[in-house]
């Protein structure tokens, strides 16, 4: 018998008995689309993480006061400045307004800041036009709102860079002079970004900062936030990984009792088909193809539906996980956009895992089929 002879034996066996092979098939099922699909979810939730901070830059510290213990001025700011490992500090003051724009308006916040600094903060601006807005707000005098109004010529409209933790999309930038005026700060920021001379200095300068100005300052790190997630999910992730690693070994165990169950319903027709000539190779081959065709067949169907449950994973977090926080600017509603994202040979080696496990799981029987006296095996009742 060739190799096609033996799998086309193997499945007419599997299908005598549909029942048990589609169950035992099911368990290999299982196990490769959670391992398929929490890969795909976790590896879309990594991207989504790191395009969430993409827009800021990789070596840039946020600094806003916890109290107003500490002046955010400009000898503040020429105070940080001098310390080892910062290459610049660029104050900002930022406040909610509504942009007038041909009868049109939109809540934005504006960002005073030195707008030639710009691309030290976000890397990935780029400018298009410019028109005349009006950015008004209210201010409160007593308990009366007063609503102030200015006019603006824009100098510039930066191109879409997408959503991220800071919404630079949402953002209008005038220069630190214009915004103290219009906001009547009299020299005061509401913070810093600290642009430090290396992403690896981050962490250094953050530590002398927290020692120098202790409880007073917020100091934010996208990229330690970014690997903190990181963290917490890579142990989710791991803690997944096992339960659906279990899950294939309870399906081990099954394509086990299965081809156990089979080689004892079938000792006769072993028996008769020793008698024919079938060796014992010949026979150990014929049941190993039966649990390898369980494990083709599982994992194949397996790798599919994890694809299709990844997708739809993502889908319901994003529509049930919104997280509510305080960002730059005010509060801000974050959804969770996940794509999911598969490598092949990450697939390919989850359904390679499934064959090799089934093919594993079904030696002892098949080796014990293979050991039977023909005899002995044509005398069973």
């Amino acid at each position: 018998m060739n190799v096609i002879q033996i799998f086309k034996f193997s499945l007419e066996a599997l299908g005598e008995r549909r029942l048990r092979a589609g169950l035992t098939t099911l368990m290999v099922v299982m196990g490769a689309s959670l391992i398929v699909s929490l890969n795909g979810t976790g590896n879309g939730f990594k991207n989504f993480v790191e395009d969430q901070f993409s827009s800021l830059g990789a070596n840039v510290l946020i600094l806003s006061p916890r109290s107003e213990s500490v002046t955010m001025d400009k000898a503040l700011a020429d105070e940080i400045a001098r310390i080892e490992g910062v290459e610049e500090v660029i104050p900002y003051i930022q406040h909610i307004s509504t942009i007038v724009s041909r009868g049109e308006e939109q809540t934005s916040v504006v960002v005073g800041v030195d707008q030639s600094k710009l691309n030290l903060l976000f890397p990935t601006l780029s400018l298009k036009a410019g028109q005349t807005v009006k950015i008004k707000y209210q201010t409160y005098v007593g308990q009366n709102p007063v609503v102030v109004q200015k006019s603006f010529v824009v100098r510039g409209i930066l191109e879409y860079v997408g959503s991220g933790v800071v919404p630079v999309d949402q953002m209008v930038f005038i220069s630190t002079r214009a915004a103290d005026n219009l906001f009547n700060r009299g020299g005061l920021f509401d913070g810093f970004y600290v642009v430090t001379e290396s992403p690896e200095l981050n962490e250094e300068v953050r530590r002398r900062l927290q020692e120098r100005y202790g409880g007073d300052l917020v100091i934010i790190s996208p990229q330690v936030i970014a690997d903190m997630i990181q963290q917490i999910t890579g142990g989710l992730h791991l803690f997944i990984s096992v339960v659906a690693m279990v899950s294939l070994l309870v399906a081990s165990v099954g394509i086990i009792t299965t081809l156990q169950t089979s080689v004892m319903e079938r000792i006769k027709e072993i028996g008769l088909l020793k008698a024919l000539g079938f060796n014992r190779r010949l026979i150990l081959a014929l049941f190993l193809c039966e649990a390898t065709a369980i494990g083709i067949i599982g994992g194949g169907l397996g790798v599919l539906l994890g694809v299709g449950l990844s997708f739809g994973m993502s889908t319901l977090l994003g529509r049930s996980l919104h997280i509510r926080a305080t960002t730059y600017g005010g509060h801000r509603t974050f959804s969770l956009h996940i794509v999911p994202a598969f490598e092949p040979w990450n697939l390919l080696y989850t359904w390679i895992l499934c064959i090799v496990l089934s093919m594993i799981s079904g030696f002892y029987p098949s080796w014990r089929a293979s050991r039977l006296d023909p005899v002995v095996a044509l005398r069973h009742e």
